[in-house]
Order: structure tokens, then C-alpha cells, then sequence
């Protein structure tokens, strides 16, 4: 047994989204880390698939990644999605950067035996993905990111504006005393969350929330996130919106960004800015799909990665 593995799950069953149960809330395995404390982490698609490391949004978990089991599963992809610390199953434990979670990351490759991967992020998980991809560049041949990353974080403050640079500094510590406030004072139930989603949303995300087993998949996901309380998520969150400690245009891995054309919950213009500061990097609108268009485009998304255009002689298509 790998020295970094432990407490390995048997018999775990990860369904896809169009079953009629919810994905599995028992982690394929924790991952020790230098630190001594415990990531949780789960396995979906294709076991001897190309791997790719899944990085969760701000306030979902590693649950996520079972939107995209049977796409991936099909499309010959591994899925590896790890809980943030203090997210889910994951021991909660202080952290200043996304650097620390990353390099952990990078060991846990070391110990699967996985010397090159890609990286699937959303949203706001795309902060960690990018910073990974900026530490490991000859290790990830891709990165698949769903709906762009927060745009606050790679918008260079004004170096002329002391007040810009202030609250750039202090933006972090803000976030994560407004959440700590709301849960506290405001707390809701994940299915009420799940309701209050509905208020903002446009057409097409609102009628996927009408499919009983998505609205599972989802409670399970948030419900999950806050398992152990609201203290990780707002560490999380407080570090996703930290600004990246490098230029965008440093980083030459391949970059695939998609959203729908009608998301009200992330913004065109971040999208269309990581995708121009990138030197790599293919911008894909979905016609008329909202925030959660992977419920029946994810897809088209793993089967543009197998046309030639997008492939590196044959290494990522499996």
C-alpha cells in the first residue's frame, strides 16, 4: 500500500447523475499530508483513464466531480476530486495560499504513480487549478475549466492606487468575516440554498432544477461542503479570491475554458479575459446554456478533447 494512502474504502460505488441515488459520501481514500492531516479524496470516470485532478467550486465538494463521472467514465477520463481542507471529509486545519493545498497535490500525484495529468476546475476552483498549473507546467498537459474563475483575482490592482492595493490585501479577511457572520446569524439548510439558487438563475438552469435526481446530486454536494461547519468554507472562499502571485500570460498549458451563454451566476467579461490573457487558451460559449449546461453538455466538452485539433498525438485521447 502506498505509504500516503489510508483508510482506503471497499467496495465504493461512485453513480453517475442520471441514477436514482445520490453519489457516495464515503471518501475512495485519504491522502496523508506532510502536515499530518488527512485529505479526503474520490475516484470517478474511467479508473485507467488519463488522469485529471478536479478542483471543486467555492462551496461545493469533492461530490461535485460525479456530475461528470459518466461523460468521463465514457470518454476514457479519470476523475481525481479532492476535498479543500476543511471542505467535506478533509480535516480542517489554517491555511494562507493556494500554494500549500497545490504542492499537496503534486505529492499525492507522486504517491498514485502519476507523472503527467490535466487539471478540471469550476469556477472559483479554477484559482487553485491555475496556481498549479503555474508551479507544475511540464507536468499538466490541459486544463479543462467550467464557467471561468472569480475576476478580481488576476486584475492586476492599479500600482498608482494605495486604496485599490488595500483592499485588494483586505478583500481575503472581508469575505471570510462575512461568511463566518451569515452562517451564524443567517444559517439555511442545504435544500433552502438549493431553493434560494432558483431566484437568480435563468431559464435553463431553473428547468435542470426540476430534475429530482440533480437537486439530489446537489444537496448532497452542499450538505457534504458543510459537514463539519462553515469555518472551511469560508477559508475556502477567502483563498479563492485571493489574488494570483503571477502574470496569466506565464502560463503556456493548454486551456480550455467553457460557459453557458446565458450564466447569470459567473460573468462573460472574466471569462473572455483569462481566455485573452492566456497564451494558450480556446474560449467555448454554449448557446443558450446557463450555469449548470454540463448537466447535458459535458459531453461535447470531453469530445472535443478527441478531435485532433485538441490532442498532442494521441497522449491525452484515450
Amino acid at each position: 500500500m502506498l505509504s500516503g494512502l489510508l483508510s482506503k474504502a471497499s467496495g465504493l460505488t461512485v453513480p453517475s447523475p442520471d441514477t436514482n441515488h445520490s453519489p457516495s459520501t464515503q471518501p475512495s481514500f485519504f491522502f496523508k499530508q506532510k502536515n499530518g492531516m488527512l485529505l479526503a479524496v474520490d475516484d470517478y470516470g474511467l479508473k485507467d483513464g488519463f488522469p485529471l485532478l478536479f478542483f471543486h467550486d467555492s462551496g461545493s465538494s469533492r461530490l461535485e466531480a460525479s456530475f461528470f463521472h459518466h461523460s468521463s467514465l465514457k470518454s476514457g477520463y479519470r476523475l481525481i476530486a479532492v476535498d479543500r481542507p476543511g471542505i467535506g471529509q478533509s480535516e480542517f486545519y489554517d491555511y494562507k495560499s493556494a500554494d500549500e493545498f497545490c504542492e499537496s497535490l503534486l505529492l499525492l500525484a507522486d504517491e498514485l504513480g502519476i507523472r503527467q495529468f490535466g487539471l478540471m476546475s469550476m469556477a472559483a476552483g479554477g484559482v487553485f487549478a491555475l496556481r498549479l498549473a503555474h508551479m507544475a507546467q511540464a507536468r499538466i498537459m490541459l486544463h479543462i475549466n467550467i464557467a471561468g474563475v472569480p475576476g478580481n483575482v488576476f486584475k492586476e490592482s492599479s500600482k498608482d492606487s494605495y486604496v485599490a492595493y488595500c483592499l485588494s490585501g483586505l478583500a481575503p479577511f472581508v469575505i471570510k468575516m462575512l461568511v463566518r457572520m451569515k452562517h451564524r446569524f443567517f444559517p439555511d439548510s442545504p435544500a433552502s440554498h438549493v431553493e434560494k439558487l432558483k431566484d437568480v438563475l435563468n431559464y435553463t438552469d431553473k428547468k435542470a432544477l426540476t430534475n429530482p435526481q440533480f437537486i439530489k446530486t446537489l444537496v448532497a454536494d452542499h450538505q457534504e461542503a458543510v459537514r463539519h461547519g462553515h469555518e472551511g468554507v469560508a477559508q475556502d472562499m477567502a483563498i479563492c479570491f485571493k489574488k494570483l502571485p503571477f502574470k496569466l500570460s506565464e502560463l503556456e498549458t493548454r486551456t480550455f475554458i467553457w460557459q453557458g451563454s446565458a450564466d447569470q451566476l459567473s460573468m462573460r467579461s472574466d471569462c473572455e479575459y483569462l481566455s485573452s490573457c492566456l497564451p494558450n487558451a480556446n474560449y467555448y460559449r454554449v448557446p443558450n446554456g446557463g450555469h449548470f449546461f454540463f448537466v447535458h453538455g459535458i459531453d461535447d466538452v470531453f469530445n472535443r478533447l478527441k478531435e485532433p485539433a485538441f490532442c498532442w498525438s494521441g497522449e491525452i485521447a484515450a
